[in-house]
């Protein structure tokens, strides 16, 4: 084609509609800027702006909306609903012969928990607890909720807490006692013939015959069966499951979110299974001498009675050290008295395990300095090896009355799992006998009590926990010995949740109660929910 001409009638047609097609894209392209720009102010833009995709609707327009999340476990709240506290400050001091605290308020109260909201029989039971406070307790603080579980009454460890280190707490916390159900001021069960009970006590070592592990399971037979007979139809409701789900009883009266859980002993494992069946119903959660949930009994008696010796052997090296009463040989004076004992020559008529639960309960509560108490249990094994048996005869008494009610045999029996037969029972007393010569044989046969009593399963292992663990132990643990701690951090790691252990190398059961140095973790973990650096060792 020819080229166009400049000044030719075709080159200025063109050049006209060139002319009117620019203008009208110009005009486009403005329309479009401007229909642009009014769909954007309509539009919601989500990547700028999350708040729109919210349940909520629009929230205000402008710079976006900062919330600051508050870090580690949740508040320690106090309760909405209180419960009907009644001062018994006199009263419960008393009754742990501790004497009273100025500034301490000692106030008891009780609620009804279902007899079994896990298989569903109808019924109450009736649980007591003891709250104390200072003059400096703050009134909107949240609780501490502490248990022993079926050692022995909270309510009367709480006093001996109190009159060491642990009113510390009370500057920051109230601390309220849970007694187990069946134990304490928890409705104490009254079920066993007075001579069964003895019997059990001394383990008929009086009766007739060469097989003490038949005798034993006779009498346990009989109380087996009255005891069922007291509380049914919640002979299966008295073992750590339904006394976890006794303290959340206490939770939902008291419309809290979650509870601050100290458990010490038998209690670390009840405040362990609160935690399985309820994780996301736990603020804090302090474990004190605890045993796995799923242990067997054999094992679980086994380490007691490992602890009941290395809690003998300090005692021994201490009392050479302090000069004691029984020369340079305590061991050798305590394998006196316990020969005599199994011989029928006891102090005071005593059986050996009415001797041996003297001495492994003296030196698992200690009252006093270390010293003292040490001192105090080698004057009354003096005293006896002398023909005088009053001191150790009210130590005897002591220990059945602490820790031998007809509550604690049923609710040990309830939590007892994979119970030894008694062919297996017959064996261990033999072996045990030779391998821990002081506590095994009574060790073996404590395991008799509970051959007849109905069968129960392990509490949930906790799973998804997501706050931390404070783990605490005690080198000479004559009540559950020592074994423990490691096995339960390895279930607070399979449950999610981070630990920290603090680790006493002294004597006694729980180290916040009977150590100093153990307590300020604890005070600072209850307050902040932050576990320590690295695991704490303190001295004996």
């Amino acid at each position: 084609m020819p080229a166009l001409q400049p000044g030719s009638p075709r080159a200025g047609r063109l050049t006209a509609i060139s002319t009117v097609v620019g203008m009208r894209l110009r005009v486009g392209a403005v329309l479009a800027v401007a229909l642009s720009t009014a769909l954007a102010g309509c539009a919601p833009g989500l990547a700028a702006n999350p708040r729109y995709a919210t349940d909520s609707g629009a929230g205000p327009q402008g710079a976006p909306e900062t919330t600051t999340q508050a870090s580690g476990p949740p508040a320690v709240e106090a309760p909405k609903n209180e419960l009907s506290w009644q001062d018994c400050t006199s009263r419960v001091f008393s009754a742990a012969a501790v004497d009273p605290i100025p500034g301490v308020a000692l106030e008891c109260a009780s609620y009804d928990a279902d007899l079994d909201p896990i298989a569903g029989a109808s019924g109450t039971v009736n649980i007591g607890v003891v709250r104390a406070r200072s003059s400096d307790t703050p009134a909107d603080a949240g609780p501490l909720v502490m248990t022993t579980g079926s050692d022995l009454p909270t309510s009367e460890q709480l006093p001996v807490w109190l009159s060491r280190s642990g009113i510390e707490v009370l500057n920051s916390h109230p601390v309220v006692s849970v007694d187990r159900r069946g134990i304490g001021m928890s409705g104490a069960l009254d079920c066993r013939d007075s001579f069964d009970r003895q019997e059990m006590f001394d383990q008929v070592q009086f009766q007739a015959g060469d097989d003490p592990v038949a005798n034993l399971r006779e009498i346990t037979m009989t109380a087996t069966t009255s005891c069922t007979d007291a509380i049914a139809p919640g002979d299966s409701a008295y073992d750590n499951a339904h006394a976890a789900e006794d303290l959340e009883r206490l939770r939902t009266t008291w419309d809290v979110p979650a509870l601050a859980l100290f458990g010490i002993g038998n209690g670390a494992q009840v405040a362990l299974a609160y935690a399985g069946s309820h994780p996301n119903k736990v603020a804090r959660l302090v474990l004190d001498s605890p045993l796995p949930l799923g242990i067997a009994d054999e094992a679980a008696t086994e380490q007691r009675v490992k602890g009941e010796q290395a809690a003998l052997e300090a005692w021994a090296a201490q009392c050479v050290a302090a000069n004691c009463p029984l020369g340079a040989d305590p061991k050798a004076a305590v394998d006196a008295l316990l020969s005599d004992a199994r011989a029928g020559r006891g102090p005071g008529g005593a059986s050996v395990a009415a001797v041996t639960s003297a001495i492994s309960t003296t030196l698992g509560y200690p009252r006093g300095d270390r010293v003292t108490a040490g001192n105090e249990l080698a004057l009354a094994l003096s005293d006896a090896r002398a023909g005088d048996s009053a001191r150790l005869n009210a130590l005897i008494s002591e220990a059945e009355q602490l820790r031998y009610t007809d509550g604690q045999f049923v609710n040990r029996c309830s939590d007892a799992l994979a119970r030894p037969t008694p062919d297996r029972v017959r064996e261990l007393v033999v072996a045990w006998g030779r391998e821990y010569p002081q506590f095994g044989t009574v060790g073996a046969l404590d395991m008799v009590k509970c051959l007849n009593w109905p069968s129960g399963s392990p509490p949930e292992e906790p799973g998804g926990l997501e706050i931390p663990t404070l783990l605490l132990g005690v080198q000479h643990d004559p009540i559950v010995g020592n074994e423990g701690v490691a096995a339960v951090a390895a279930t607070a790691i399979n449950a999610g949740s981070s630990n920290r252990r603090v680790l006493w190398q002294g004597t006694g059961h729980g180290a916040a109660i009977y150590s100093a140095c153990a307590l300020p973790p604890v005070i600072t973990y209850l307050q902040s929910g932050q576990l320590p650096d690295s695991d704490i060792y303190c001295p004996a």
